[in-house]
């Protein structure tokens, strides 16, 4: 009885246990207060300090290795990695895992062991990405805009419209010609700018 006890309240304390902060991706500092937003493949990086955008948006993908090497996490994934939907951090009920400097977070908790199961498949920030719907042959305008995402041959193809995913899904290879002249390096992008946050948020 006494063990069984101790289990319970041992996985109570570990469901319950705060997330670490995310800091800024290039000084690796805990995040108080954002001074700028920046998209990038996804992922929505705060700053500590004016000018450190500046600085990230000349590499992203460096800053991004150099956290990851530190064990740092610096960004937040827009998306939920498995479902491939927009999610909000406040409204993520599978929780989140950190990967590669990286927090992701999920719709529900068997969406969360899938991605810790594997998540070297659905953790990947791939080097080429299309901002072009190609079922629907629409511009996307950012990564907050886009109302999923699919990848198909290397390269991550974002949506418009919800619906554009499954028949992406279903043939690939019959839609991503489409947005064969949209496909590019993933590109830092200005974000809104963000209001008064603690770290761990």
């Amino acid at each position: 009885m006494l063990l069984t006890t101790l289990v319970a309240t041992a996985s109570v304390a570990v469901a319950q246990a705060p997330a670490a902060p995310i800091n800024c991706p290039i000084t690796l500092q805990p995040i108080v207060k954002g001074m700028a937003v920046t998209d990038y493949n996804g992922v929505r990086f705060t700053y500590c300090c004016p000018g450190c955008d500046s600085t990230f948006v000349k590499d992203p993908q460096a800053a991004l290795d150099k956290a990851a090497k530190a064990g740092k996490t610096v960004g937040v994934f827009l998306f939920d990695p498995v479902s491939r939907k927009p999610i909000e951090a406040e409204k993520a009920k599978g929780g989140s895992s950190d990967y590669k400097g990286v927090r992701f977070y999920f719709d529900d908790s068997s969406e969360k062991a899938a991605f810790d199961k594997e998540p070297t498949r659905f953790g990947v920030l791939p080097k080429k990405e299309a901002l072009y719907c190609p079922v629907s042959k629409e511009a996307v305008e950012g990564y907050a805009k886009a109302s999923g995402y699919g990848d198909y041959a290397g390269t991550r193809y974002y949506f418009c419209c919800a619906g554009c995913d499954a028949p992406f899904d279903k043939e690939p290879a019959k839609y991503a010609p489409a947005a064969a002249d949209k496909v590019q390096a993933p590109k830092a992008q200005a974000a809104p700018a963000p209001t008064a946050t603690k770290g761990g948020n």
